[in-house]
């Protein structure tokens, strides 16, 4: 049987609409809400799965919407191709969509536009999982930017919007900047399959990393502050409300690096440092300092942010790009861990971040088995993004967070797998660290959970067989879509024999399981956290890129209000400064 890729695009929009449909179901209908969207999000995750091994490459493109080509330049064409990235990235991207969707019902006082917003930005998504043009995902990304930034508008207050805005139009900015980058070399189309491996330099993807990284809220692109004075962004939706932007620029950077050859752990970073720029960094750094010895307000933290600057432009001629991308990494979740154990009720928003932050260490690593450790994290974030979204009895809370865990657990073991495997010490070393600290706040805060109430055993050894076979079931279900991926779109296919990649998942699956078990029975007899929280609190505030953000925008502000100043200074008196100019250049002609 051979299907097209329509079907399998119209199945899952059935899907997600049936998912907006179920979310304002009342009265008498209201008992079917549950089971419909249940439904409805199996079937949205599962078909894209399903049915990708039953797709043929002539069956999996389709029609162009438009085409554009200039004359003897390249051909812009919206199409699409149902590749194994594109299945993963549906099927994920659906599951985000739909627990969206399924969060509103347990929120109330929310705008009636909210819900339609959240289909539109599922479905935008939906496009730019299959896309397979780079100009036309870069239009795609900025539909999905705003659709994003008008769902902001609905569920935050002000400052968080603010802040949302300027990182997602910055991050399109970023990718065009790529995209421009990629035209020097020239080429036929942009289609991602026939770009040349030689036009994705190290400033495009460079470029296209800053991009992502503004669209996933990396530190210290962090959007949401964790403040009391904006306690009215604490919701439920906060946390998904950019995850669909951040996982669908994470593709799309998956695409990008996958055309490039080069080993992504030996990737150096583009152009060289001037002198004269790292003499301006070791002059802010003395003046951070004699700040410091003065003692004056937020000194500490302007010095700390100057040595970090000026140990960067130092080192830039051995960083490689993985080094950056695991840095950052590894501060989202150094912060995501400061916050969560310090306002344990925030774990649920700040989770989303680890998740984007332990997918990007798989990236950074650049070994098949990493990436599909990502992709597994990914996965196993929007189990746990269903999971909170529905309401369940306790027993049912308990199964669903602990296949969650496993999930989430099993695809950052991968992770670690694979960061061994990275040609680049310095790469495989942070990579390993970074991995490791997710695995650990993912314990801690099963464990966590489990202290305010333990499962009984017999709850507990049913919930661990369930984990066991729903992971190894969606590991099996997403096998084809997943090699597919790492052979075409990443362009590194698994270079391990399927019986030894099979036996391997299943171990890392069991191991999974064991840790996230033992993260419950081992937390009673741990110290209690409190202490620690109020330490970490500090912390948090110090750490907190808020306030850094802030600034940021009011520099730029005063720049753009004395530009305008001055250009309406020159609009004005346009004649005068040209008589000026024309008398000093006849001056400075005689006088020669």
């Amino acid at each position: 049987m051979v299907l097209r890729g329509e079907l399998v695009l119209a199945l899952v929009a059935v899907a997600l609409a049936l998912i907006a449909i179920a979310s304002i179901l009342s009265g008498r209908l209201a008992r079917w809400r549950t089971p419909v969207a249940a439904a409805s999000c199996a079937m949205a995750g599962l078909t894209p799965a399903l049915l990708f091994p039953f797709l043929v490459p002539t069956s999996a493109g389709g029609t162009a919407l438009w085409a554009w080509s200039a004359v003897g330049g390249p051909t812009i064409q919206a199409s699409y191709r149902l590749d194994g990235l594109g299945a993963v990235g549906l099927a994920i991207g659906a599951l985000y969509g739909g627990a969206a969707l399924i969060a509103t019902t347990r929120v109330s006082s929310r705008s009636s536009l909210l819900r339609p917003a959240l289909l539109l930005n599922a479905f935008i998504l939906m496009t730019l999982a299959v896309t397979n043009d780079l100009v036309a995902v870069i239009v795609i990304l900025g539909a999905l930017a705003a659709t994003t930034i008008f769902v902001a508008l609905l569920v935050s207050p002000a400052p968080a919007v603010a802040r949302v805005t300027a990182y997602l139009a910055a991050g399109v900015q970023a990718f065009v900047v790529a995209g421009l980058l990629v035209t020097r070399f020239g080429g036929a189309s942009f289609r991602f399959d026939t770009i040349s491996p030689d036009s994705v330099s190290p400033g495009v993807v460079l470029a296209a990393t800053i991009g992502a990284a503004l669209f996933a809220g990396l530190y210290p692109f962090v959007p949401w502050g964790y403040r009391h004075e904006e306690a009215g962004e604490r919701e439920t939706l906060r946390g998904l409300l950019t995850m669909p932007a951040g996982f669908g620029a994470t593709i799309v950077l998956l695409r990008i690096v996958g055309t490039t050859r080069i080993d992504l752990s030996e990737l150096m970073l583009p152009g060289v440092i001037p002198a004269q720029l790292v003499l301006l960094a070791g002059l802010v750094f003395f003046w951070s300092a004699w700040r410091v010895l003065r003692r004056r307000p937020r000194a500490r933290r302007r010095l700390l942010v100057a040595a970090l600057v000026l140990a960067s432009l130092l080192a830039y001629p051995w960083l490689h790009w993985s080094h950056v991308v695991l840095a950052a990494c590894i501060f989202t979740v150094a912060y995501a861990a400061a916050v969560s154990l310090a306002l344990p009720d925030q774990w649920p928003i700040t989770r989303y971040d680890v998740a984007l932050a332990a997918a990007w260490i798989g990236i950074a690593a650049g070994t098949p088995t990493a990436v599909a450790g990502s992709i597994a994290v990914l996965l196993g974030g929007a189990f746990a993004a269903l999971a909170e979204a529905f309401w369940m009895p306790p027993h049912r809370a308990y199964i669903a967070m602990l296949t969650s865990t496993t999930t989430i657990v099993g695809g950052a073991l991968a992770i670690a797998v694979g960061a061994l495997d990275a040609p680049d010490p310095a790469t495989a070393s942070l990579g390993f660290v970074a991995i490791l600290a997710v695995v650990l706040l993912e314990l801690v805060h099963v464990g966590r959970r489990l202290e305010a109430a333990a499962a009984p055993n017999d709850l507990e050894a049913t919930a661990t067989v369930f984990a066991l076979l729903a992971t190894s079931l969606a590991a099996i279900l997403f096998a084809a879509p997943l090699l597919d991926a790492l052979g075409r779109a990443f362009g590194r296919p698994l270079g391990r024999d399927l019986s030894t990649a099979a036996y391997t998942t299943a171990a890392l699956i069991v191991v999974a399981a064991i840790l996230a078990v033992l993260a419950g029975a081992i937390r009673p007899m741990l110290p209690t956290t409190v202490p620690v929280a109020e330490r970490l609190a500090r912390v948090v505030s110090f750490a907190d890129p808020v306030p850094f953000a802030a600034s940021s925008f009011r520099a730029l502000e005063r720049a753009a209000s004395v530009a305008t100043s001055v250009f309406a200074l020159f609009e004005q008196r346009a004649g005068v400064w040209l008589a000026v100019v024309l008398i000093a250049g006849v001056l400075v002609w005689v006088v020669r």
